[in-house]
């Protein structure tokens, strides 16, 4: 997009926090080194506040950015190499496993998870849960890569993470369909604790 602000510090001087926009975190009830985040919640991208929500749970920490204005939410939107919020910073100067949630246009292609981001063996366990979930997802040869090391999904601890965007259809679907939003967000969950019980308490030492 062409309108969209450089940075946070861009946004937040011609917006009013609570009013345009709303910064939401949640900490999840057990200690741990996994968040699920979005950078274009509430309005930005319809539904990715949800899914994210939906993810997290009350056991995984969970950020959200989120759009609240009447109309033309778009403005709000930060390319996620350019997402700077102090908070988001600042939480996963902690974390090792991250995951953030995104929206898509559907294009030709209404189904389909796209999944990037640089930590492969976390994109690989989603992708395989997703997939054996009944849900398709590529991994390769599409828009979205998310492999920038300034990608919010590589600031974390390790400097990798995984970065799902959702097509606008199957967006809509999970929030008619209770069901399959659980199953969606049950499978996404299974891996972040798998891998985080996996991968996450050999960087313990650096908290």
């Amino acid at each position: 997009m062409d309108n969209e602000f450089p940075n946070f510090a861009a946004l937040r001087a011609a917006k009013i926090e609570n009013i345009d926009y709303r910064i939401v975190v949640r900490r999840g009830a057990r200690t741990g080194n996994a968040i699920v985040m979005t950078p274009h919640g509430g309005k930005i991208e319809p539904r990715t506040s949800l899914i994210t929500e939906t993810i997290a749970g009350g056991d995984l920490d969970m950020y959200c950015f989120e759009g609240l204005m009447p109309e033309s939410n778009r403005e709000l939107h930060i390319t996620s190499r350019n997402f700077d919020e102090a908070t988001a910073l600042e939480l996963l100067r902690t974390k090792s496993t991250v995951v953030t949630i995104h929206g898509r246009q559907d294009r030709d292609d209404p189904s389909t998870v796209y999944l990037g981001g640089k930590d492969a063996a976390l994109v690989s366990e989603i992708d395989w849960r997703l997939r054996e979930t009944g849900f398709q997802t590529k991994k390769d040869d599409h828009p979205f890569p998310g492999i920038q090391d300034s990608n919010i999904v590589n600031r974390g601890v390790t400097g990798k993470g995984a970065q799902l965007e959702v097509p606008f259809s199957l967006r809509r679907r999970l929030g008619n369909e209770p069901e399959l939003l659980e199953r969606f967000c049950g499978a996404v969950r299974e891996a972040i604790e798998v891998f985080d019980a996996r991968n996450g308490a050999r960087f313990s030492t650096v908290f």
